[in-house]
């Protein structure tokens, strides 16, 4: 057998048990579809043949035997069955491209299964423990399945998540004001410093030119004269615009403590990082309502359910785990320094 050959009959083996087998799981939940008639209408063949769709309706009654390998044979409904647990997209391409190309490939990875059998491969202790291997896979997919199939939200669980987290929900309309500072000499001798250097403001000009734009921000002045005014490209970068930040997504909790500390037209002041000041204006405070969160919240609820039913199934496991066997890899080495970092952009709220 060629390599393209193999290569083809492994993507086979490999679609029909981690995609075919595991979507089974999921179908044999679902309610089954009404039956089909034994014997479709004329319409219904015409329409079947018109316009192939990924039930592979034919005018074939489903009993009807379509392949055989040796002493094996399958019916219409065998193949019909087989192609509904692969992908919709692989569903999808067997109705544009037709069916024999997969009925080719089908047949070859039944041949090969036969083969092994006749020469006992099925039996040996490779094979024995890969097959383990599947069975285990399988049968976690299948407990895990059941487990989120038990995670029930209910609208009371939302309900109560909501008010219990509701300023979680706090939304506000901010802008950012970002000076850069320079940065002191690390090497400078501390009994006589020497000045800052690189790019920025030196640091007394920084804190001037904060306090000055607090100020005018405070004071109502449009914003487009603000930025002209206090124009110094790279150095100075304050926010046309005004973005929506929602409670908790801040990257730096100092920051958003600042923020949301604010009324509408407020200032904050200036919050000093390694070579910048930051500070915020909020101009407007919202609150999302129940309807525009509770998905997320339903799914928060349900992945907390699972949590919670993988932890008892932990506990009750009695699991025990070397730690030095399975202890992290050592951390590498430190390698020689590759010098000063650049600056950091602007900090994003």
């Amino acid at each position: 057998m060629d390599q393209t050959c193999s290569r083809r009959t492994r993507r086979l083996l490999i679609a029909l048990l981690l995609s075919g087998l595991v979507s089974s799981v999921a179908r044999a939940q679902a309610p089954k579809p009404p039956a089909a008639s034994a014997t479709p209408s004329a319409s219904q063949a015409q329409g079947a043949n018109q316009s192939p769709g990924l039930a592979f309706e034919t005018p074939e009654l489903p009993d009807k035997v379509v392949l055989k390998v040796g002493d094996q044979q399958f019916t219409k409904a065998d193949m019909d069955s087989l192609v509904g647990t692969l992908p919709l997209q692989t569903q999808r391409a067997l109705a544009a491209r037709g069916m024999k190309d997969f009925g080719e490939q089908y047949a070859q990875a039944i041949m090969l299964s036969q083969q092994a059998r006749l020469h006992h491969l099925d039996q040996t202790p490779e094979f024995a423990r890969k097959l383990a291997l599947q069975r285990l896979v399988l049968e976690a997919q299948a407990a895990n399945e059941e487990i989120v199939q038990q995670a029930k939200v209910t609208p009371e669980d939302v309900q109560q998540y909501y008010t219990a987290h509701a300023p979680d929900y706090d939304e506000i309309m901010v802008r950012q004001i970002f000076i850069r500072v320079k940065a002191a000499d690390p090497k400078a001798d501390p009994a006589h410093p020497a000045p800052p250097t690189g790019p920025g403001l030196a640091p007394e000009e920084a804190k001037a030119r904060a306090e000055a734009i607090r100020k005018e921000l405070l004071a109502g002045t449009d914003i487009k004269k603000v930025m002209d005014d206090f124009k110094a490209p790279g150095d100075v970068i304050i926010d046309a615009e005004a973005r929506k930040v929602r409670r908790g997504t801040m990257r730096n909790p100092e920051m958003e403590k600042a923020a949301f500390g604010l009324k509408d037209g407020e200032v904050s002041e200036p919050v000093p990082f390694p070579q910048a000041l930051v500070f915020f204006q909020v101009t407007a405070h919202s609150h999302l309502d129940l309807k525009d969160v509770s998905a997320d919240i339903e799914k928060t609820l349900k992945q907390d359910k699972i949590n919670a039913a993988m932890a008892d199934l932990k506990k009750s496991a009695n699991l025990w785990m070397d730690e030095q066997y399975f202890a992290p890899p050592p951390k590498p080495k430190e390698g020689p320094s590759l010098g000063a970092p650049t600056p950091n952009a602007p900090p994003k709220p």
